[in-house]
């Protein structure tokens, strides 16, 4: 819907945040590993977040275009 996507980011569904959240969290990740993560985690949040936007504001230009 908003021609936007989750391709290039290292973590780019829902279910491998959750995967890297836990291996992270409950294993003996490196401090290095747990940077990269979350970062990437930082990354794929913010871009979750903003797409939920993206999808409202077209929505809503959808809906006045009908009107």
């Amino acid at each position: 819907m908003t021609g936007k996507g989750y391709e290039e980011m290292g973590i780019g569904a829902g279910m491998d945040a959750s995967i890297a959240y836990e291996r992270i969290t409950y294993s003996n990740a490196t401090e290095e590993e747990i940077s990269q993560v979350r970062a990437d985690l930082l990354k794929y949040c913010k871009l979750d977040t903003e797409g939920m936007i993206w999808i409202v504001d077209k929505l809503k230009g959808l809906c006045s275009e009908a009107i």
